[in-house]
């Protein structure tokens, strides 16, 4: 018992000396973003793998609520959102599967554009910061999503955000069954003209599946 409050007296400390500017000043930022271009590499672990599978890729958003995220060059699996539907394509199977944008199982796709990250009032009445560290230079800030819905995909997300440039540097999503999914974004550019074709689903070919 005493080893077990010692940890909450440590976990609690931890949480009233976090430096909330750096989060709060890259909240802020995101008002003025209305597109965003930026490659990625995406490290997924599993609980069964000795190793992460890498794989890079690229995201595409428009706000609000249009998505798209391409794992591949050439893309061997892509998830397409127009704000209403998301459109979850695997090319290596022929099969496209189509389920509700705000929905639970969306939500690792869409949540940098979701309406938690449009405002700094919107974040904080949607998620609850559980820890913060800083990591050569880089604040980590580990989120527990308010949604019990949202909460039964993923649980934690962890945000790296770069004080000196003012940017997210990688996004972690920790899934409910113990995986966990690491996006490091490089190069990202800001408002650019992103034509609304890009965020369209080719479902020709495709065997197509609704949830």
């Amino acid at each position: 018992m005493f080893l077990r409050a010692l940890c909450l007296i440590h976990s609690f400390t931890a949480l009233a000396l976090a430096d909330p500017a750096a989060l709060e000043s890259w909240l802020k930022r995101q008002t003025s973003i209305t597109t965003l271009e930026t490659s990625f590499t995406q490290e997924r672990s599993l609980p069964s793998l000795k190793h992460p599978v890498t794989t890079r890729g690229k995201l595409s958003f428009a706000k609000p609520g249009r998505v798209r995220w391409q794992l591949g060059e050439p893309a061997a699996s892509l998830a397409l959102s127009d704000g209403t539907t998301l459109t979850l394509i695997d090319f290596p199977s022929k099969s496209a599967r189509q389920i509700p944008a705000d929905s639970p199982q969306a939500a690792r796709f869409s949540m940098l554009t979701g309406k938690g990250f449009q405002t700094p009032q919107d974040f904080h009445a949607m998620f609850e910061v559980a820890g913060h560290r800083l990591n050569a230079g880089i604040h980590q800030y580990t989120l527990r999503p308010k949604d019990r819905r949202t909460r039964s995909q993923v649980p934690w997300i962890v945000l790296d955000i770069d004080p000196t440039k003012n940017e997210l540097r990688a996004m972690e999503l920790i899934l409910q069954d113990k995986s966990r999914i690491r996006t490091l974004f490089q190069n990202p550019q800001y408002n650019p003209k992103l034509p609304p074709s890009l965020f369209t689903a080719d479902l020709s070919g495709l065997h197509v599946k609704s949830s």
